[in-house]
């Protein structure tokens, strides 16, 4: 009886250093973003860190989250002040020159958000001098840039640390409408019934995803990532996740399909087998 009771006490306290070993990851986090990440009674919230919590569990790794300006993620990011990138990260080429992503999770397309009495449609809002509001170092402002004023389009861009502030200044009139992500448009709409409304919607080309990323050649995080992301869509933690913020999103495959021209994101995939 006695031995019994001294192998079960070493087997807690095997269990327990395991457990204290477990390596702690900082993962950055712009949280202005709901659905996919935002701040709830202090605690960051939303798709992607719902998701990574989910993903530290199955793969046997903790994670803290750091709130900052969705410009300064990628620049900690190669500092290695942060581990990870997690909010709504989209890949672009650009950037896998600078950073490394997992296989994506989520494909998005962009909205423009106008006061609901507005008459603008996506057309004319992205024209006629109107003044654009949209985050700075995201996709969005880029395609505002190349594709619409890069062409000889006739807009004022605006540009905000976070969405939720472009939003109040859509609500109080400092500008005609805002750019930003389908997923988090609608999340705005929700959340201000009667005060704006989608005036339209662009579905760039190539199609733009969402990835989690890492510090380029840590190839040792990708591979958890890259596992964990395809373990909870299969056992449809993912799907849950999902639908706690969006309930009626169609939950496509996990991995999906990377855009053409990413170098960083080579066949074998690390952490999948291939």
């Amino acid at each position: 009886m006695r031995l019994i009771c001294i192998l079960s006490i070493a087997l807690v306290a095997m269990l327990g250093s395991t457990a204290a070993l477990a390596k702690t990851y900082i993962a950055g986090v712009e949280p202005s973003f709901p659905p996919w990440a935002s701040v709830d009674h202090g605690k960051v919230v939303g798709i992607a860190p719902d998701a990574v919590r989910a993903i530290a569990k199955q793969q046997g790794f903790k994670v803290k989250f750091r709130s900052m300006s969705f410009s300064s993620l990628i620049p900690a990011l190669k500092a290695g002040k942060i581990d990870m990138l997690v909010t709504g990260l989209t890949v672009t080429p650009k950037r896998a020159k600078q950073i490394d992503f997992t296989v994506p999770w989520w494909q998005i397309k962009l909205d423009v958000l106008v006061p609901a009495n507005s008459k603008l449609t996506a057309k004319t809002a992205l024209s006629n001098g109107h003044t654009i509001g949209v985050q700075t170092g995201t996709t969005n402002y880029d395609y505002l840039k190349d594709q619409i004023v890069g062409k000889g389009g006739n807009i004022n861009i605006k540009t905000y640390e976070q969405g939720t502030t472009a939003l109040q200044d859509l609500l109080i009139g400092r500008i005609d409408a805002q750019f930003l992500d389908d997923d988090t448009a609608h999340k705005f709409v929700a959340d201000n019934k009667g005060k704006v409304k989608i005036a339209g919607q662009i579905s760039p080309q190539p199609p733009q995803v969402y990835a989690i990323g890492v510090k380029k050649g840590n190839t040792a995080l990708l591979k958890k990532l890259n596992a964990g992301e395809v373990a909870i869509y299969k056992s449809g933690e993912w799907a849950k996740i999902v639908h706690q913020y969006m309930p009626n999103a169609q939950v496509t495959p996990v991995p999906g399909p990377m855009p053409a021209g990413i170098d960083s994101y080579k066949k074998p995939i690390p952490g999948l087998a291939n």
